[in-house]
């Protein structure tokens, strides 16, 4: 008897710590995964890499060849953007010249963005700006992407307009809310050496 239970005692100790140390083996698996990013190589190998941290993400600088740089540098003779510096500098005298009356006072759409020359510190159009981005308006005109190198907190939207005797005009003014406070913080280490480019900025 004492042969017999002694063998049930074991089997059941024996099937006991065999789930204990599965448990122990996928836990310990499990939690050596938990801090390290794993990228899936098509049909070849799973290669495995510490992350910097889970809620982190790693930014790095870039470069452009020099053609692109060449292609960027004509931006900054494009009259739609050249006219971006006329209206900040006839709006920091006090004049409208070459302003929509509608993109001076403060403005907030229902979606939360913020428009309006008035609705920001005159310490933006004050510094110089990089473009950041140049399309085609759908109200025609051109719509550019611009950011101030002594205040890199904001991104901000421009909406030039051609009139028919080929003078240009500021008709709108906002923030663009879609680059939060992280973004430009990601844009900032991203285009660090053109965001302080003095000689190609306006």
């Amino acid at each position: 008897m004492r042969s017999r239970s002694y063998r049930m005692i074991s089997k059941k100790t024996i099937t006991l710590l065999s789930v204990v140390i599965l448990l122990l083996g996928f836990f310990l698996v499990s939690y050596r995964s938990s801090g390290k990013n794993s990228t899936t190589h098509t049909g070849k190998e799973l290669a495995i890499s510490l992350a910097v941290a889970p809620t982190e993400e790693k930014v790095q600088e870039l470069h452009f060849t020099e053609e692109q740089l060449q292609s960027y540098y004509t931006s900054y003779t494009n009259p739609f953007v050249l006219h971006i510096r006329k209206a900040f500098v006839n709006y920091l005298a006090g004049k409208n010249e070459g302003i929509e009356l509608l993109a001076i006072p403060p403005d907030k759409a229902e979606d939360g963005t913020i428009a309006g020359l008035d609705s920001f510190s005159k310490d933006y159009y004050k510094s110089k700006f990089i473009v950041f981005g140049i399309n085609d308006s759908v109200a025609g005109g051109k719509e550019i992407n611009i950011i101030f190198q002594d205040k890199q907190d904001r991104l901000f939207n421009v909406w030039i307009y051609k009139l028919a005797d080929d003078s240009y005009e500021l008709r709108g003014f906002w923030q663009n809310k879609n680059f939060t406070e992280k973004e430009m913080q990601k844009i900032q280490k991203q285009y660090g050496v053109y965001l302080h480019d003095r000689k190609h900025a306006l």
